[in-house]
This record gives C-alpha cells, structure tokens and sequence, in this order.
C-alpha cells in the first residue's frame, strides 16, 4: 500500500540521516535516490506527493512507461545495464545515467543526445570488486572512459558508479566503496576536473557507503518492499 511505502521511506530517510551524523556528515551531502523499478506507479506517486523527486529505473520500457504517467518534474535516474539498442529510450527520458559501462556506450549516448537535443549528466560504472556477473569498466581503464567521457558535447561526465557484492562484509564494503572514492579523487587530479558525483551504496549497505564518501545511494527493496 501507498502509505506503507511512505512509511518505509521515511525510515530510510532516518537511517540515512543517521549515517551521516555517524560519518561526520550532513544529510543534505547525500542524495536518496528511490528505486522504482519494481513498484507500482501509485506508489511512486505517493512518495512525489511527499516532496520525493528522485527516482531509479533499471530497464528502458518501465523508465518510459512510468515518465510518461507520472509530473515531469520527476529525476529519473537510470541505474540499469545499458543496452545498445535501448539507448534512444533512455537518453529520451534519463536526467542522470549512472551505469555507462563502456567506451561503446559513452560514445553512443553522445551521438544519441546531440540527435535529440538532450544533455544528461552521466557517471561511469567501475567494477571495483572484480566479480565476473558484474558490468563496468576495471579499475585501470577508468581513465581511458574518463577522457573519452570529457570530450563529449552531448553530455556531462560527473563521477562514478559502483555496486558491492551482496555477501560483502562490513570491512569488504569499506574497501570497495573507499577505492572507489580514490580512484575519483586521482581522477580529478589527472585530468584537473571535478567529479563531484559517487553513486554507491543500496538498501543493504548504504550505510557504509555514506561512510566512505557516497553523494547518491540507490535504495530500493528497503522503501518498496521485495
């Protein structure tokens, strides 16, 4: 039900504010995105009725089918494997693209923008822990993404991505997420940019997360339920 999926967010939000007071942090340095993928279009619209305007979708036709039923004022995040095909869709609907996994994609995107006219903010996915299921680029070719994604016209490069393996333990997330953070911050220093964007951290360990730098964490089982 609608109000049990409130209810759910504001406990999130709590966490999360707590999170950041441990870390010495403010809450208004990390961003929640609620991920919708597998949520009703009522239910979205009960969390946008409380002032929530971000929003995650991980397949192409549920980001169309829920922006175009839903204000448009709405932050649609695309947090999904990329599909070549689907870029089009995406690109037509996304606000920010956080899982640019290849040179191929990054390339595509961008012709893809200059031809609609769009110009999303996008982060590259890096694939920190190194597990074979996982998309995005390894560690040592971040760099070749990153200037590829810099001399884009069509979009704005403004950070990276990652995603934990899901039986991580405490000390394995504060190392993943943590290279991630160092790996922005060499980064910066390499091409002289800002990266000002880290999306990490979901429903079972965006607290650690936080801890380690995270301006976006992508929460979903924990607010819409499984």
């Amino acid at each position: 039900m609608a109000g049990d999926v409130v209810t759910r967010y504001r406990e999130v939000l709590d966490k999360l504010r707590f999170a950041c007071v441990a870390s010495g942090r403010t809450a208004d340095e990390v961003r929640l995105v609620a991920v919708s993928k597998h949520a009703d279009i009522e239910d979205v619209q009960a969390l946008y009725d409380i002032g929530v305007r971000d929003f995650g979708e991980s397949r192409a036709p549920e980001l169309l089918r829920k922006s175009a039923a839903l204000p448009r004022d709405i932050i649609w995040h695309f947090i999904g494997p990329i599909q070549a095909n689907k870029v089009r869709k995406i690109v037509s609907c996304a606000d920010m693209i956080h899982s640019a996994a290849s040179t191929e994609i990054i390339e595509r995107i961008d012709r893809i923008c200059g031809e609609e006219k769009r110009h999303p903010k996008i982060l590259i996915e890096v694939n920190v822990s190194g597990e074979e299921s996982k998309g995005g680029f390894r560690p040592a070719e971040v760099a070749e993404a990153v200037k590829l994604a810099l001399s884009c016209r069509n979009l704005e490069l403004v950070g990276l991505m990652c995603m934990a393996p899901l039986e991580a333990d405490h000390e394995q997330l504060m190392n993943i997420f943590g290279a991630l953070r160092a790996l922005e911050a060499d980064l910066e220093k390499r091409f002289d940019c800002q990266l000002p964007e880290l999306s990490m951290g979901m429903s079972g360990d965006f607290p650690e997360a936080i801890a380690s730098g995270a301006t976006m964490v992508r929460i979903g089982t924990a607010i819409f339920g499984k």
